[in-house]
């Protein structure tokens, strides 16, 4: 008995840890997903969603890691920026280094960068119109993650994982009501049968004492 007791006790332990750590994933991957959707609102200004998947922040910004930033009206040296290169097509080459100089050529500026784990300042200069936005703030390991959902594959993944999950729960609540009503109507109809019972034996009771009077009765007329 204290056996099986403690296997119960395990198989619950084991099913909440599941349910912890299944919640934990939907939160993470619905959070992500609100980030994404919300940074591809056409708001001027909106922050956007990044992932740095080189080790030239580091240890700033380990790789992996996912970042937001925020286009600024004013750049200053010193501050980590994500930008395209001035021959980019795609928004998927963009870098982010550390600002290293801001000079003025013809009345436009032009900035230098570099990453903190490299060397040198970048070969290449960029302009501000250049530069995507402001870093804010970085979220180790997420950016794997990030990058993966802008894949095909990912993109049926995280809509699919959240889905299965959900469904999950919605049977698991619809089993225990079904298991619970069956068990309301086992114990109800449990009743009604012990309460049944019960007039049956009190008739069976006085059908035996008008047979043993009915006895009596015979033998008082036989003995007279």
């Amino acid at each position: 008995m204290q056996k099986e007791n403690k296997e119960k006790e395990q198989r619950g332990v084991f099913k909440r840890v599941l349910n912890i750590l299944g919640n934990a994933v939907l939160i993470v991957l619905i959070a992500i997903g609100i980030l994404i959707a919300f940074s591809m609102v056409p708001i001027r200004g909106n922050y956007q969603v990044m992932s740095v998947m080189s080790g030239s922040m580091e240890p700033a910004i380990p790789v992996g890691s996912l970042i937001v930033v925020k286009p600024s009206a004013n750049y200053q040296v010193g501050d980590v920026i994500t930008f395209l290169p001035m021959n980019a097509k795609t928004k998927k080459e963009n870098i982010t280094h550390r600002i290293f100089a801001i000079n003025e050529t013809n009345g436009e500026k032009l900035v230098e960068t570099k990453g903190d784990a490299n060397e040198n300042p970048d070969e290449e200069t960029i302009t501000e119109n250049k530069i995507i936005g402001k870093h804010l703030f970085t979220v180790a390991l997420l950016g794997y993650i990030l990058t993966y959902i802008k894949t095909l594959p990912g993109l049926i993944f995280i809509i699919l994982i959240p889905s299965v999950i959900i469904v999950y729960e919605e049977m698991r609540k619809i089993g225990n009501e079904a298991r619970a009503a069956l068990e309301r109507k086992r114990e109800r109809a449990r009743v009604k049968a012990e309460e049944g019972e019960e007039p049956e034996k009190k008739g069976a009771g006085n059908i035996s004492s008008k047979i043993s009077k009915n006895k009596r009765d015979d033998k008082k007329r036989r003995s007279k």
